[in-house]
């Protein structure tokens, strides 16, 4: 089936009314996936397929878009149904003869608790619903980075935790999306490297919906990027800096002022033990993930290369209080002296810019 009007062969089958619904997981590749959607929105548009923004309505301006986090958490709150919504808004784009394909992309669609939302909305569209996943030693230290440290939780302390409650519910969530909507075909992705078609979750995303990623305009980057090592270990310390655990400014802030070379974790986070007892605990689930959702792949050595123990040659885990306090003085020296030359300089160049101006003027 094409799109109108843009060669784009779709993979979901047959039908004039579909949505793919994104569903997350968090940190797993949503920031990069929403950003090249964001970013091609016009070409998108003219190719048939229609986003949905930030009030869940169908995007038809870029001040329309937006991730609605916000709005599906208010939905849960108040059980609220939204299959009616997502039907209408998708019958309501495209004329009488063209397909009608929406995209809704929020990471926090996975919790389990979501899907009941969704109820019947297979009985009303074509539904493919896209899970992108990593493995646990992965995703942990990533959401204790997002998260956990601006609670003042160390690392060690929010591995237990993991462990303890099961968290990140990669099967959980699936198997309720899969029970509140049987009739939808399911993708099952995980950040992993030789898995992702493109190398990047966007460019996977962009192939999985059978959109050619040579007609769209898709960054490299990361979109989340990471501190070092020594710098998160002393905000974790300081819990008092951040009014939430959403409160990002301060995060942000480091970022600009840190050269690159310190934007970056650069050690293993976990200690050995630690990623024993979480290949351990989530063994059973991610073999049944891998056997029942990635087909054509060996499973076994996939398993074996990304989600057993790996060997390092430096963990944080090892690194004392001291070591992390000395280290993180040194990178914030560093910048200080960068930033200081970097304005030496500029000042310069506006300097003898206004002494051309004032000869001239002369």
């Amino acid at each position: 089936m094409h799109a109108k009007g843009s060669g784009v062969t779709l993979l979901f089958g047959n039908m004039t009314r579909r949505i793919i619904i994104h569903a997350g997981f968090p940190k797993c590749g949503s920031s990069s996936i929403q950003a090249a959607l964001f970013h091609n929105f016009a070409r998108l548009q003219k190719d048939g397929i229609s986003l949905f923004g930030k009030e869940l309505r169908i995007a038809h301006t870029s001040a329309d878009l937006g991730v609605p986090l916000w709005f599906l958490e208010h939905a849960k709150e108040k059980s609220e149904p939204l299959a009616q919504r997502l039907s209408d808004e998708i019958a309501s784009v495209g004329d009488g003869n063209g397909d009608r394909i929406g995209i809704l992309s929020a990471e926090n669609l996975s919790r389990p608790e979501m899907a009941q939302l969704f109820a019947s909305l297979d009985s009303r569209l074509e539904v493919s619903l896209v899970f992108y996943l990593r493995p646990q030693r992965e995703w942990i230290p990533s959401a204790w980075k997002q998260w956990d440290l601006k609670r003042g939780m160390s690392l060690s302390d929010f591995v237990s935790r993991c462990i303890r409650i099961r968290r990140p519910p990669f099967k959980l969530g699936i198997e309720t999306w899969r029970s509140a909507l049987p009739a939808a075909k399911i993708h099952v992705r995980f950040l992993i490297p030789e898995l992702l078609i493109g190398g990047s979750p966007a460019a996977d995303f962009f192939d999985l919906v059978g959109l050619s990623r040579d007609r769209y305009l898709i960054e490299e980057e990361p979109r989340n990027p990471s501190l070092d090592y020594s710098i998160l270990h002393v905000l974790s310390k300081n819990p008092h800096l951040f009014s939430s655990i959403h409160d990002n400014k301060l995060m942000k802030g480091l970022m600009r002022a840190l050269p690159a070379k310190f934007q970056s974790t650069n050690i293993q986070m976990l200690s050995r033990e630690e990623e024993a007892r979480i290949e351990e605990s989530f063994r059973d689930e991610n073999l049944w993930l891998l056997n029942t959702y990635c087909s054509g792949i060996d499973a076994d050595r996939i398993y074996r290369t990304y989600f057993t123990p790996q060997e390092a040659e430096a963990r944080y885990s090892s690194a004392t209080d001291l070591d992390l306090i000395y280290r993180c003085l040194g990178i914030i020296l560093e910048s200080i002296a960068a930033s200081s030359e970097a304005t030496a300089a500029d000042d310069k160049i506006s300097g003898t810019r206004k002494s051309r101006r004032t000869r001239e003027c002369s």
